[in-house]
């Protein structure tokens, strides 16, 4: 049986969710960062037996795994600590704020021979793991251009219930940290490719927000971006983010090669998903909830055998360059 301890009681919930429907594993805390009234009412809807706002109840003996889904700036601390008592750990993305703590968490989970995944869950559906196959196969003949969206309308509008999301000194990024790195994670694992950044730029649409406490909130980090990205071979990527687009919702890469184009297209909400292949007669369709769970393979019986799509703390490192590099320049502010 394993049992885990997950660290955040807002992205946590999800990790609730996976965790209670992989067999032989159950979780046995919930760490709060402040609200325990909504903790208290998160854990009873999952049967987690114990509360508590330090994260430090977490690396007690009992717990075998720490799953971090904790705001960005706490990764680092946390994250490290259950490595060097040799817990399997959990990061949610992106991995830290900075290229350096990445990669110091990166080193450590090498050195210490423990588990640790960083939360790129989109590796586990269908969709994505048939594109990377045609790429894989060449049955696109040699990649030229990759074009990756992630459009979502979370923060729509100039209300947010998210006020550390829009501190970078908390939060590392905005747009870029919330989806950006989900596609700089798919880019390199689709391609098999670590790419660089070229250019970049990016928007706040509101510069000041306000919380769900009616009280105004500064916004420093960006709700729009795009970046255009390299790989040594001379291949070209789009990348573009978006978390204000009333209404719409979707993650879609679109991989040109010289012999055929496909795209892979899935909805963040009900993760249902087609593929579409200038290749084919017809797309290819998943079901809503067609997204994999992570830990079943995560926690899945060591046979030898990796799983490549598991993304080990190694990508969350190469994403975390590519995030730095995006944001290396101040977003504009647009006019109110």
């Amino acid at each position: 049986m394993v049992r885990a301890a997950v660290i955040g009681a807002g992205f946590g919930e999800q990790h609730l969710a996976w965790i209670r429907d992989c067999p032989g594993a159950e979780t046995g805390l919930l760490v709060h960062g402040g609200n325990r009234a909504r903790a208290e009412k998160v854990a009873a809807a999952y049967g987690v037996p114990r509360v508590s706002s330090d994260f430090r109840e977490a690396f007690e003996d009992e717990f075998d795994l720490v799953v971090v889904a904790a705001p960005v700036h706490l990764h680092t601390e946390i994250a490290e600590e259950a490595l060097r008592r040799n817990k399997k750990v959990v990061c949610e993305k992106p991995l830290a704020l900075t290229v350096e703590s990445a990669r110091s968490l990166a080193e450590a989970a090498g050195e210490s021979g423990t588990a640790a995944m960083t939360m790129f869950q989109w590796r586990f559906h269908p969709a994505f793991g048939a594109l990377r196959d045609l790429v894989a196969g060449g049955g696109l003949g040699r990649v030229v251009h990759v074009d990756l969206q992630f459009h979502h309308d979370f923060l729509a509008g100039p209300s947010t219930a998210f006020p550390w999301r829009h501190d970078r000194s908390r939060a590392a990024a905005g747009a870029f940290a919330d989806q950006g790195v989900h596609l700089f994670d798919l880019l390199n694992w689709l391609t098999g490719r670590d790419h660089t950044v070229a250019a970049a730029a990016s928007s706040v649409a509101w510069p000041t927000r306000t919380t769900a406490a009616g009280q105004p909130l500064a916004a420093g980090t960006e709700d729009a971006g795009s970046v255009l990205l390299t790989s040594p071979d001379g291949g070209l990527a789009t990348a573009s983010v978006l978390r204000v687009t009333s209404g719409h919702r979707r993650l879609r890469v679109t991989v040109s090669g010289t012999g055929a184009v496909a795209s892979a297209e899935v909805c963040p909400d009900t993760s249902e998903g087609r593929l579409d292949s200038s290749a084919a007669d017809r797309p290819t369709r998943w079901p809503a909830g067609s997204l994999e769970n992570p830990y079943l393979s995560f926690l899945a019986p060591d046979t030898g055998a990796a799983d490549v799509r598991i993304p080990d703390f190694a990508a969350g490192l190469a994403a975390q360059r590519l995030l730095e590099a995006a944001v290396a320049h101040p977003p504009a502010v647009l006019s109110e």
